[in-house]
């Protein structure tokens, strides 16, 4: 019997576990993951980004509080008083404005960001230039430079943070989920492929892009699905001056990896299903085309390698979902439809879940804009801006 069944082991599941085992050391928890390698998880596929250049003050409060986890990470995840470094990269975040409504946007953005204590400079065309002198910034109406962002190891992070929880007392499981059992109105168990029932007193659906999957053995549907998102890796034979996650009015987002530099576009129009296909061709005709433009030095590149990764795509705000879904059993949580802000938000994600467990609400930050319910009330929370 548990206390705390988590599908998923990714980073929203192990945060989750994390919070849960440092307010409540004798929780029997289990975290169930399909894919114990995590070849395939969005958690180590992912860019990695950490910003506060968000529209929301939920969402840049969730991204403040990933910035205070992952920064002190290390410390945070010791086994035995030895530290677990995390390899965290602050680079900075820039954000381009092409058009006058996305310049609109991201000054109005900026107010919010700065009013809460973010540090983020707004530069003009010229400016930009004098900051980035190889960058073509002619078509910038404005840009927006958050100097302490930047990336980091995300399939460090994932180990680390499941080392820490095995450490503490939570049992990583290998297993796919088939079904649930239910009685009295709420979930008591999880069905496994091999036939196993786990009891429980409370399930979390943190399985990311397989969110939309788990819901429907529950008998229901949330508007989250899987949105392919291929990255490519190539390097330049030009010296290019450091610069941060780099992301332009058309949604292609550049940033340094090691020798090289690591691009990408997110396709809405692509979502719905899990495609692990990489068409280099949208390299050659899209990104490649897109980075040179911004970068004229990127005309001389090779391509070096690529994968695919799935956001968990929220269809009905681009944001997450975050607790029960109405009228459905209330031990059966959701923390899903992250939409490309996943690894940023997992660690104030985790904290909401054991808040929403042991408290029976938020206490620390108030995520009542995301809940689930929003959806049954027909009311959507976008966020405003460039799209990345």
């Amino acid at each position: 019997m548990y206390d705390v069944i988590l599908i998923g082991g990714g980073l929203h599941g192990g945060f989750s576990a994390w919070h849960l085992l440092q307010r409540e050391p004798g929780l029997k928890i289990a975290l169930i993951e399909q894919d114990s390698t995590y070849s395939h998880a969005a958690s180590a596929r992912s860019s990695a980004g950490v910003r506060v250049l968000f529209s929301q003050e939920e969402n840049l409060r969730m991204s403040q509080y990933g910035h205070e986890v992952y920064g002190n990470f290390g410390d945070l995840m010791a086994l035995d008083g030895e530290p677990q470094p995390l390899s965290f990269w602050r680079q900075g975040y820039m954000f381009m404005a092409n058009t006058p409504e996305q310049a609109e946007d991201m000054a109005a953005n900026h107010a919010l960001q700065t009013g809460m204590g973010a540090e983020a400079n707004l530069l003009d065309a010229t400016a930009l230039k004098a900051l980035l002198p190889s960058f073509h910034t002619d078509d910038v109406l404005l840009a927006c430079h958050s100097p302490k962002d930047g990336w980091l190891d995300p399939y460090g992070a994932l180990t680390s943070l499941r080392r820490k929880n095995q450490a503490l007392g939570a049992e990583y499981i290998d297993g796919v989920v088939t079904g649930f059992q239910q009685s009295g109105g709420k979930v008591t168990g999880v069905v496994l492929q091999d036939g196993q029932t786990l009891k429980t007193d409370w399930v979390v659906n943190a399985t990311g892009a397989w969110g939309g999957e788990i819901s429907k053995m529950m008998g229901f549907e949330i508007p989250v699905v899987p949105l392919p998102r291929t990255q490519f890796y190539f390097e330049c034979r030009e010296e290019v001056e450091p610069f941060g996650l780099t992301i332009d009015g058309r949604g292609c987002s550049v940033r340094p990896e090691g020798k090289g530099y690591i691009t990408g576009r997110t396709h809405f129009e692509r979502a719905g299903a899990f495609n692990w296909d990489v068409n280099e061709d949208h390299f050659y005709d899209e990104n490649w085309p897109l980075a040179a433009h911004r970068v004229p030095k990127f005309e001389a590149v090779k391509l070096q390698a690529s994968w695919t990764c799935h956001y968990a795509y929220s269809t009905w705000d681009g944001n997450m979902l975050m607790g029960a879904w109405p009228g459905q059993p209330e031990n059966f949580l959701m923390t899903t439809g992250y939409s490309g802000h996943g690894l940023q938000h997992a660690p104030a994600a985790g904290r909401a879940i054991s808040e929403l467990i042991l408290d029976g609400g938020f206490q620390t930050l108030d995520l009542t804009r995301f809940a689930a319910s929003r959806v049954a009330e027909g009311r959507k929370e976008p966020e405003r801006g460039v799209k990345a």
